[in-house]
């Protein structure tokens, strides 16, 4: 009697999930996409410098095109090693990042970097920071995927403000669980635009 054993799923490094059809970790790669086949992915955004295409990575642009994923470049720059590393993006990217995170039309959502440390995690920090989460437990989350934290991180995500635009329709139903709109609507540093 034989025995039919499937190839084994392997998860992009540093894959974890941050809600409910919201993906985070490294740039996939090839031996990744059995396993990001079975999220079912409608959006793969990519905070690389340059976007994912048939001439700069065909894999993956192939992978994305069979699978009916739209693939959504964000540039941010290289911000250098240690301590005195920069922060590759601004604010701009961030927001437009969670303009897709937070609509249900693109979930379920798979965000990478390109290996799944500062990068994402300044969008996801962000994005707590959205959520009303405490600075301790946004950087705690950090530091799960980084080596370390620098003052420009910590800075860039304290001070991060603008405009975030929500329709009440298509709005992730996890972004403020259990908040009453008054709370949502004076957040201290984000101005909420709810459109219908």
């Amino acid at each position: 009697m034989s025995y039919l054993i499937p190839d084994p799923l392997i998860p992009p490094l540093k894959f974890n999930s941050i809600q409910p059809n919201l993906y985070r970790g490294a740039y996939p790669r090839e031996i990744n996409f059995p396993f990001l086949q079975t999220l079912e992915l409608t959006t793969i955004i990519s905070l690389t410098p340059d976007p994912i295409t048939e001439e700069t990575d065909p894999l993956l642009y192939e992978f994305a095109a069979k699978n009916d994923i739209t693939l959504v470049h964000l540039e941010c720059t290289k911000s250098g090693k240690g301590k005195k590393r920069g922060v590759p993006l601004g604010y701009r990217e961030i927001l437009d990042a969670l303009q897709y995170i937070i609509h249900t039309q693109h979930a379920p959502v798979y965000i990478h970097c390109l290996n799944g440390g500062q990068v994402t995690s300044l969008v996801v920090a962000c994005l707590r920071k959205l959520q009303y989460w405490s600075s301790i437990a946004i950087f705690n989350e950090f530091i799960n995927f980084t080596s370390n934290i620098t003052i420009n991180d910590r800075s860039f995500v304290e001070s991060f403000a603008g405009e975030i635009q929500v329709s009440s329709k298509t709005k992730v139903n996890w972004l403020w669980a259990g908040m009453s709109r008054g709370v949502v609507n004076n957040h201290p540093n984000l101005r909420i635009i709810e459109k219908a």
